[in-house]
């Protein structure tokens, strides 16, 4: 039996996080009870989740060494990765200081420029989509107390 060394690693920093992360929410936040959770509640929810994620990951990492050559890597997709990364800093840095409307488009812009097959056409109609829908869900439905458009802008 051999390791894949992919799902190895992906198994070992998923099991690592999860572990890291669910000890520091243990020993530092009140999770309470499944009737009166506490804010520790979900997090450790999420560490249980992502633990589990891990072990499955790793439980499937082993395979047969049948003598079959490794297939050849893809090169990573650095756009993607630069794109998908700053998407969440800029919806972080800028929801404060330009509003919720400002913040989406922008967000949801760099997710849509990670992508080499989504045309101007089609990006710019998932941006105002995803945007509209963004509004509705969050500001009117969930009445999340942000601003559409920070009013000293104009």
């Amino acid at each position: 039996m051999v390791w894949n060394r992919d799902d190895l690693i992906a198994g070992l920093v998923f099991l690592g996080i999860g572990l890291t992360f669910a000890a520091n929410t243990l020993s530092s936040l009140d999770i309470g009870t499944a009737a009166a959770m506490g804010p520790g509640f979900f997090p450790l929810a999420l560490c249980t989740i992502l633990t589990l994620l891990g072990i499955g990951i790793l439980a499937t990492a082993r395979r047969p060494a049948d003598g079959a050559e490794e297939t050849e890597r893809a090169p990573l997709n650095w756009r993607a990765i630069f794109f998908v990364v700053m998407a969440p800093v800029a919806f972080g840095l800028m929801l404060r200081s330009f509003g919720l409307i400002p913040t989406l488009a922008v967000t949801i812009a760099l997710a849509v420029a990670a992508s080499h097959t989504i045309g101007i056409k089609r990006g710019l109609m998932i941006v105002v989509g995803m945007t509209a829908f963004c509004v509705v869900v969050f500001y009117y439905g969930l009445q999340v107390p942000v601003d559409l458009f920070n009013p000293a802008l104009f």
